[in-house]
């Protein structure tokens, strides 16, 4: 019988649909995988590697969609509001993996799964709807060619007010490879309420390639942790030291990153050519506050509201926006050149209307302008060019609907590189485009990019913190130089552990922050034990992250990862910053070498990044191994 309550952290049930034939079928992987795998990406790397084949096309329908929450999500407590979605990347052709904060992994905790598989493709358009532990698979007919605003207001009128939803747009369903899934944009518009966004490696597309234009999610089951008397102490300390703690998350959201990344040197600018932007005062987290900024917005139980309500006026309309973050902020403005605030608020609102990923979005666009500054571009249809923001709103638009240039674009740099004949000019690790952090001025930033297991990622290391800070992770005492290349490989392997299981919890990145938490092993430890009552140490629940990222290397080796892939581009290698308070600097590639060796030792991995077998034997993956073909 399915259960009203959930106890200690699950369900037990997880919904498998195959959008071939409509089936929905439902299992329980069993107490074990639970206890191995947590929930969030754990789980849902599982639960990708046992349900797809070696080689496939990440666009077809043998790929699967895996959308999993975690034993903390359900609950009121403060950073437990999210969802992962994990998948084979049309980007990379890797482990893809991304997560969105808002409502929607909170409503899905309380319907009462634990994770959504999709495999299959539908012969019309269709969308997902989950209620109570019941899912359905419904006609989307009328949906399909809607933008994600307009698909989220249809869905509303069709199921009230309580849905929480997640939607594609037509960058999605014209499968541009990094294509996005977008929450709750409707709902911010109405209500004033936090959204989100799968954002990065390729969801969206995947979800295209199904014909899968949404997911609609209600839940009014019931969810209570093992340990009541210590969730209502935690609720009270996370919530208190969030709110002393991120104080300057709290009044510049995200965009104040950039005042640390502008002073070292670290924001990458005019396509990598710098390391620093003239334009930052236009631009920057002082004068997003005094100009675009009208209130802050939050997620589910969140006292510390980091999102941004802003409003824009731009090419004779007024423009309302969630936003924009740190990430698209670099991308769309010192990536491209751009220091008007108005038109990369415009790009932005378009890029979330269609569904587009904005970090690779300003990669793409910032490569074609670079190609142009040199003459290298022969067809540029959009008159892209540094710091023209008329033209990187018109690219937006193109690239959603692969239209002339757009066309191209929409395939991502390395594909898009290969196509306009530069491939050595392009930035990225693995296919995924560099975010924020500019490698050559942190060493640590470095390896973290260059191991990841998705491509270059700030986020499954958060090394940029350490680096910027100058502190040590986990011990503060501890100096942190960002420009040596000693001392990067431990914590760089610590903290991919901690924050896998962080993500498979799942929590915000923003309660775990390297050096300040406000909670680190031990807080996250007591968060796990409470919800789930498990009763495990810090030493235990690192050791299931390291099954997780080792589970992770067997996949992405499955998929043909070799350590060739673990590097930067070229450039980073041999082209020094131009300008900038780190101009001059390069990666070296001996010292990054010596680097990458010491985290493949610390891993327990061999010199060519493969997970030895007595490694293997203790983190109990021996069978993935033989189904990777290492043994």
């Amino acid at each position: 019988m399915r259960p009203s309550i959930r106890e200690s952290g699950y369900w037990r049930r997880v919904c498998f649909v195959d959008l071939s034939d409509g089936s929905v079928k439902y299992s329980d992987p069993g107490k074990d995988v639970y206890m191995n795998f947590i929930g969030g990406k754990g789980l849902g790397a599982k639960l990708l590697f046992d349900n797809t084949k070696p080689r496939i096309d990440p666009l077809s329908p043998d790929n699967v969609l895996v959308f999993s929450v975690g034993p903390v999500e359900g609950l009121a407590l403060s950073s437990a509001a999210r969802m992962a979605l994990c998948f084979k990347s049309p980007l990379t052709n890797l482990f893809g993996e991304s997560y969105c904060g808002g409502y929607i992994g909170t409503e899905m905790a309380r319907a009462g799964i634990d994770a959504l598989v999709v495999k299959g493709a539908s012969s019309k358009p269709v969308y997902i709807y989950v209620e109570n532990g019941e899912v359905q698979v419904r006609d989307a007919s009328a949906l399909w060619g809607l933008n994600t605003l307009e698909t989220e207001k249809a869905l509303w009128e069709e199921h009230g007010e309580k849905v929480q939803t997640a939607v594609i747009g037509q960058a999605g369903e014209n499968l541009a490879r990094f294509a996005c899934v977008v929450h709750g944009i409707y709902q911010h518009k109405v209500k004033g309420l936090r959204g989100g966004f799968f954002g990065r490696t390729g969801g969206g597309a995947v979800m295209g390639s199904k014909r899968l234009k949404a997911i609609v999610v209600k839940g009014t089951l019931e969810v209570v942790p093992a340990d009541e008397k210590a969730y209502e102490e935690l609720r009270g300390e996370v919530s208190s030291k969030a709110k002393n703690t991120l104080t300057a998350l709290a009044k510049y959201g995200t965009s104040g990153i950039m005042a640390y990344t502008q002073s070292t040197g670290s924001l990458s600018t005019n396509y990598y050519q710098g390391g620093s932007f003239e334009g930052y005062e236009k631009v920057g987290p002082e004068t997003m506050n005094s100009t675009i900024v009208k209130k802050h917005i939050t997620c589910f139980a969140c006292p510390v509201a980091c999102g941004r309500h802003s409003v824009v006026d731009y090419g004779g309309k007024t423009i309302v926006l969630e936003g924009p973050e740190y990430e698209t902020l670099y991308a769309l403005s010192p990536l491209c050149g751009i220091d008007d605030l108005a038109a990369v608020a415009a790009a932005n609102e378009l890029a979330n209307l269609y569904g587009l990923d904005t970090i690779t979005l300003g990669n793409v666009v910032g490569f074609a302008m670079y190609l142009a500054e040199r003459g290298l571009l022969k067809e540029n249809d959009l008159g892209l060019r540094f710091g023209d923001g008329a033209s990187l709103v018109r690219a937006v638009e193109a690239i959603a609907f692969k239209r002339g240039l757009g066309k191209i674009l929409a395939e991502g740099v390395r594909r898009a590189s290969e196509i306009l004949g530069f491939p050595e000019l392009a930035v990225h690790v693995k296919g995924l485009e560099f975010p924020g952090y500019e490698p050559r001025a942190l060493k640590g930033v470095a390896l973290a990019y260059a191991v990841s297991q998705r491509g270059a990622c700030h986020l499954r290391h958060v090394a940029y913190r350490p680096n910027l800070t100058g502190k040590h992770p986990f011990k503060p005492d501890v100096a942190v130089n960002r420009l040596s290349y000693e001392g990067h490989a431990e914590y760089v392997a610590e903290q991919e552990d901690f924050y896998a299981v962080v993500d498979s919890m799942i929590m915000c990145k923003f309660y775990s922050l390297p050096t300040i938490g406000p909670m680190l092993w031990d807080g996250v430890t007591a968060i796990y034990n409470m919800a789930t009552g498990a009763g495990v140490s810090p030493a235990e629940l690192r050791r299931v992250g390291e099954r997780i990222n080792n589970l992770i290397r067997l996949y992405n080796i499955r998929e043909g990862l070799t350590r060739k892939d673990d590097y930067l581009p070229e450039r980073m290698y041999s082209e020094p910053l131009a300008f900038g308070a780190s101009k001059g600097e390069v990666v070296d590639k001996g010292s990054f070498e010596r680097m990458l060796d010491e985290f493949y030792s610390m891993r327990g991995w061999t010199k060519e990044g493969i997970p030895k077998q007595e490694k293997l034997a203790e983190l109990g993956l021996v069978d993935y191994a033989k189904k990777a073909g290492l043994a």
